[in-house]
């Protein structure tokens, strides 16, 4: 799990990192159109590399941290060990889902390849690049998917519900606040009302 989570991690501040550099690059692009009347990066398809390659490398990094969206209308009313039969059959759609993504991106990415296809712009960029990077990303998403599904299972078999649900299940109210705070010198102290509610105290006062 902690390579799982290192790699995940770099992915997502690379995926950071390629989303500033779209934006500096429509920047200049803007000021260049403006100021100078000249037209000399193509910032619209680069962007468009790079929004698909930040999504895709920031997909494990949300599935790790749980920052992905269910719907946890049933899930709340259930038991510790409902939850964690319901998480694992979550990690198991997830994860089919990401390997028909990687299946059917890899015949595009591969297509693309053997055609030789490029870019129809100035810059000529050869297809199969982008996609065989956006194609990393997911192929790594669906790795995380299936590595947190046998880790779920193997919990579950081991009697230990409650570290399922801890570890994979829908974040609660105090793991989002303490998310949201993180850095900002905050301190949040949770409380062991059934509810999970948590106070907020300024970690300087």
């Amino acid at each position: 799990m902690q390579f799982v989570t290192a790699v995940s991690r770099f992915l997502a501040r690379l995926g950071g990192a390629l989303i500033l550099i779209c934006a500096f690059l429509v920047s200049l692009d803007v000021v260049f159109r403006n100021v100078f009347k000249l037209a000399i990066f193509e910032s619209y398809e680069l962007t468009g590399y790079g929004i698909a390659l930040a999504t895709a490398f920031g997909l494990s990094w949300a599935l790790v941290t749980k920052a992905h969206i269910r719907i946890e209308v049933i899930y709340n009313l259930l038991g510790v060990k409902p939850r964690a039969y319901l998480d694992i059959c979550a990690l198991a759609a997830l994860s089919v889902v990401a390997t028909v993504l990687v299946y059917y991106g890899a015949l595009v990415a591969l297509d693309n390849w053997e055609l030789g296809a490029s870019s129809n712009s100035t810059l000529h960029v050869p297809l199969a690049i982008p996609q065989g990077l956006w194609l990393l990303g997911l192929f790594w998403f669906a790795v995380c998917a299936s590595v947190l599904l046998v880790v779920a299972v193997s919990a579950v078999a081991h009697n230990q519900h409650q570290q399922v649900q801890e570890m994979f299940g829908i974040a609660t109210v105090s793991e989002e606040v303490e998310a949201s705070m993180e850095g900002t010198g905050v301190q949040v102290t949770r409380a062991t009302s059934p509810a999970g509610s948590v106070s907020v105290a300024n970690a300087g006062a």
